[in-house]
């Protein structure tokens, strides 16, 4: 209990949602790496769907740079405690979010258009139904069971286990929406706490200010209300002394 007190304040959750955008960006450029470079994840997405794979590859990279730019300016906001970055890391996190909207939808509607039209569409439903019909012919293969077999359990565990995938894509997409609307929301809690806090320093300033003396003892202002007790014959007396040490 005593490592978990203070875990809940808004300094602490702002830390912690950078920390998981450093992991989402961390996650973000691996993949932009391998749609780039690992053929076994963008040759069959290039050959079938080659615009959606170009926007993709590059708004994958741009979004893993933008989020570390983001747990940039989350670590100069906590260091110098400035609401300026603060207010600039609240705009990259919902531009962030429109960006997502946009790309999704744009994505949403490409496929959609290109699962009615595409040629390569019909060649991805043909590549299906050929799983289907390799089946069995992996199965019939006598000559040759230990390759097909192996070949057969393959195909069945990529049917099987595929649907996980937009599994896992939805549930870290979710996460990272609310993780997004929290970082927005700490953000501009906490400029405003340190817009309240400068607004108070400036004040105690102010108070400090005011609080000194304008005229000490021998000041030669006429005001009584702002003149302190006994001061003119503080000053008379000393007047005496100075003409007797003259004369």
């Amino acid at each position: 209990m005593g490592c978990a007190k203070g875990l809940c304040t808004a300094e602490k959750i702002f830390i912690f949602i950078n920390i998981a955008f450093a992991m989402y960006s961390g996650a973000l450029l691996a993949t932009a790496a391998r749609l780039a470079w690992d053929p076994s994840t963008y040759t069959w997405f290039r050959f079938l769907c080659g615009a959606q794979y170009r926007v993709s590859a590059a708004y994958v990279f741009a979004a893993g740079v933008w989020l570390a730019a983001l747990v940039y300016l989350a670590a100069a906001a906590a260091q110098r405690h400035a609401p300026l970055c603060l207010h600039l890391y609240a705009a990259g996190v919902a531009c962030l979010a429109l960006s997502e909207v946009g790309y999704g939808a744009w994505m949403g509607a490409s496929l959609a258009a290109w699962w009615r039209e595409a040629p390569q569409a019909e060649l991805a439903r043909r590549g299906m139904d050929l799983l289907h019909d390799l089946k069995p012919a992996l199965l019939a293969v006598e000559r040759y069971r230990d390759v097909a077999r192996p070949l057969y359990d393959m195909i069945e565990e990529v049917e099987r286990e595929a649907p996980n995938n937009a599994f896992v894509i939805i549930v870290f997409g979710v996460l990272g929406m609310v993780l997004q609307i929290a970082a927005f929301v700490m953000a501009r809690r906490l400029a405003r706490g340190e817009r309240a806090r400068a607004a108070s320093v400036s004040e105690d300033k102010h108070a400090a200010v005011r609080a000194v003396p304008a005229h000490d003892d021998d000041s030669d202002t006429n005001d009584p209300e702002r003149a302190p007790p006994g001061w003119r014959k503080k000053a008379n007396l000393r007047m005496y002394t100075i003409l007797d040490k003259i004369f």
